[in-house]
């Protein structure tokens, strides 16, 4: 071979090398997420964090929300962005929600209205120690109720209530054990009596108040399942189900201190109350050791945050101080994880994976 014409090879490999080099460098530098450096978040250990979801096989949707801006909206398996979904106890902090706004309009005193001032008709006079029980109480899981679900890992009191003739009145009569206000005992019936109280003081079902006063503000169009008692009751602490977007515009709303888009829709005392510390709850609960009334509040790796909380995965994270929230949906029964598995799983990404992207 001519010397000239193994120049000309020796160029073109040159040539070929270099563009392959180029070509993997940009591939490595790729983007994942545009929105992601303009917001201050690493763009790869968010592609990570996000990675890592998908290869759960538990998580259905995963929503990364920061300085008004949708950083991450991905879906997973069976979940969709039109896909409803069994929110389970993340319903206790949208009932939150709707007592707040029946302060806010009148509709009930203040949390310091008792079970007696609404329910009397419920109640006998052996009842005393519960008609007293305000609905503070009710929200900060201080009723005083031998129920704790917390502690009962053959669910005896959930799978007994459930398995009763009416759900309400059981609710009322589940035993007091403790003087209320002093011991936090997390008992999902404490909602439903705090539903009953709802409905008696509005005249609406909560599922009715929040398709006026919540959902019409925020956009949310549709109807939202919420499943009712034997009383008409809605659960105050569970089945309502909701769209991954749903979550997320609850969490803008606590986000932007009880607005959306610029209207009122809570009041920022309300917003405050409800995710300031109300109660020890001694750590009953991984990542968490307060109460607010129905959001439970924690610090991680100096940051302070706090979240409505459902059964197999289910979440709004809220951290105000990044302005930054993190919506999680799950499915309760699947082949990978059993749900508290599943539960640890899905928190421990938002917490630690996604929280270490936050710059």
């Amino acid at each position: 071979m001519s010397t000239s014409r193994q120049r000309v090879c020796t160029l073109v490999t040159l040539v070929l090398f270099l563009g392959c080099l180029l070509s993997c460098n940009k591939e490595e530098s790729a983007v994942h997420f545009p929105l992601s450096a303009h917001n201050n978040i690493d763009d790869q250990l968010l592609f990570e964090a996000v990675e890592k979801a998908e290869q759960d096989k538990g998580i259905l949707s995963l929503i990364v929300y920061r300085n008004s801006d949708i950083i991450v909206e991905s879906y997973f398996g069976k979940g969709g962005a039109d896909s409803l979904h069994r929110t389970k106890s993340v319903t206790k902090s949208v009932t939150s929600i709707l007592v707040g706004m029946a302060i806010d309009q009148g509709y009930i005193k203040s949390v310091d209205e008792t079970v007696g001032d609404y329910l009397s008709e419920f109640l006998s006079p052996e009842d005393s120690i519960l008609a007293r029980i305000k609905v503070r109480e009710l929200l900060t899981m201080t009723g005083g109720f031998e129920w704790n679900e917390l502690t009962d890992p053959e669910w005896i009191y959930w799978n007994n209530w459930v398995r009763s003739d009416d759900h309400f009145l059981y609710a009322l009569q589940v035993p007091i054990i403790h003087e209320p206000g002093t011991h936090f005992t997390y008992c999902t019936t404490a909602c439903q009596i705090l539903s009953g109280i709802f409905t008696r003081a509005t005249g609406l079902t909560l599922k009715a108040f929040a398709e006026e006063f919540l959902y019409k503000p925020l956009g949310i169009e549709g109807d939202r399942p919420w499943g009712a008692d034997h009383q008409g009751f809605n659960y105050g602490g569970v089945t309502l189900q909701l769209k991954a977007r749903d979550m997320l515009k609850i969490g803008q709303l606590f986000l932007a201190k009880g607005t959306f888009k610029g209207q009122r829709v809570l009041s920022e005392s309300w917003v405050s109350a409800s995710t300031s510390i109300q109660v020890e709850n001694h750590h009953s609960m991984h990542f968490s050791n307060h109460y607010g009334f129905y959001w439970w509040l924690g610090e991680q790796q100096g940051v302070q945050y706090y979240f409505a909380n459902g059964y197999g995965g289910q979440f709004i994270c809220v951290f105000p101080e990044l302005n930054l929230l993190v919506v999680a949906q799950s499915e309760l029964n699947n082949d990978h994880h059993e749900p508290g598995e599943q539960w640890m799983n899905t928190l421990s990404l938002i917490l630690n994976d996604i929280l270490d992207s936050v710059n």
